[in-house]
């Protein structure tokens, strides 16, 4: 069998190369025979070898359509990794399904969608989703709210319900706080990636000021920096975030490096943290990659109760908050600091759950689909 992803790709720095480097990793190993192209977007690295080639050969900002289907040729199934920003709302992928045929089995997962109450675009955005995903012969999804949403549209057939896959990650704590430079000593939570609004950061510098109030020696990492692409709103909140922390006098309790943190640094950030945090607020169905590389790392993670982290209730559902709670993510992080029989409890079922949705599982998964 040949699968072919159209995808962008590593070095590129975007959460769906990655997914795809991680996901054609996974299926190789499940079944090292398979012969795999990635169809990637211009500005990955070209290479072939060990069944594997990719071929960087389209933009978004051209008629990707022609070099996809010509690097499709000879290809038994063909998966793409959608998502709105990458193929925008045009007719360009309507257009490659059709143009595909009935000869090559086409598999869309959509990592987004938007209900159109929330999307700037209204329904538009819905209308194209069930387009691409009628057109397709099979739809992954990676959650169930993502699913109910379709089925609402009228797509009822094809959708299989994947959960996000999993890296598994056992790093040493002491080891890891001496490589980034953390203190060994005390509770450390962990805020990754880039500063948006929409992560509510200074929701966890309120939470840590009370969580402060009873364990001392607590910091806050922020493990990351303003995007090198951000908005003027993006950029002046990042400096409301440092005027804020200087308000509420955190200087000594918040470490803030304010920058990018490489793919190899990444086991390291939360193998050497106490509690990751979430405190999120967006209304996109879409699963976060982030928390599950803090599953992974087999650590606890607080998070909104929101759509994006639905699957923490498979965890446990009192690690879920609600919106602009700072005294909500306090109690909860003292409870797994004070209560040793709680904190095992959410440990035993975060290995449970990493486990189930490893990289290894969800390219079985993935492989089943292809063989249908």
């Amino acid at each position: 069998m040949k699968i072919a992803y159209v995808s962008t790709y590593l070095p590129v720095q975007c959460g769906i190369a990655t997914y795809t480097d991680y996901l054609v990793r996974g299926v190789r190993e499940a079944e090292p025979s398979l012969n795999i192209k990635i169809i990637a977007e211009q500005g990955a690295r070209a290479m072939r070898g060990d069944g594997v080639e990719v071929v960087p050969c389209w933009s978004r900002e051209r008629n990707y359509v022609d070099p996809i289907l010509e690097q499709a040729k000879g290809v038994d199934v063909v998966h793409i990794q959608h998502e709105y920003s990458i193929y925008k709302l045009d007719e360009r992928l309507p257009s490659l399904l059709n143009r595909l045929g009935s000869s090559v089995k086409k598999v869309v997962t959509v990592h987004c969608i938007r209900p159109s109450q929330f999307s700037e675009r209204g329904v538009v955005e819905e209308d194209f989703v069930r387009r691409i995903a009628q057109l397709a012969d099979r739809v992954i999804v990676h959650l169930e709210s993502q699913r109910a949403i379709l089925d609402r549209l009228g797509v009822t057939r094809g959708v299989e319900v994947i959960p996000h896959g999993t890296q598994l990650s056992d790093v040493d704590r002491e080891e890891a706080r001496e490589r980034l430079g953390l203190p060994q000593a005390g509770k450390i939570l962990l805020m990754f990636g880039f500063v948006k609004r929409h992560k509510c950061v200074h929701i966890t510098l309120e939470a840590l000021r009370l969580i402060r109030e009873r364990v001392k020696d607590v910091y806050l990492f922020i493990a990351g920096g303003v995007a090198p692409t951000a908005s003027e709103k993006d950029k002046g909140y990042a400096a409301y975030v440092e005027e804020r922390i200087k308000e509420l006098g955190l200087q000594e309790n918040v470490i803030y490096p304010n920058r990018f943190f490489p793919n190899e640094d990444v086991p390291y950030l939360f193998g050497a943290v106490d509690i990751v945090l979430f405190p999120y607020y967006e209304e996109d169905r879409s699963a976060s990659g982030s928390f599950h590389l803090a599953v992974g790392a087999k650590r606890p993670v607080i998070a909104s109760r929101i759509p994006k982290f639905e699957e923490l209730r498979d965890i446990c559902d009192e690690l879920l908050v609600l919106p602009y709670n700072p005294s909500g993510i306090a109690k909860i992080a003292l409870r797994l600091f004070e209560e040793p029989g709680f904190a095992r409890y959410v440990l035993r079922q975060t290995d449970r759950f990493r486990q189930i949705t490893s990289w290894p599982a969800v390219a079985r998964k993935h492989l089943r689909l292809y063989e249908q």
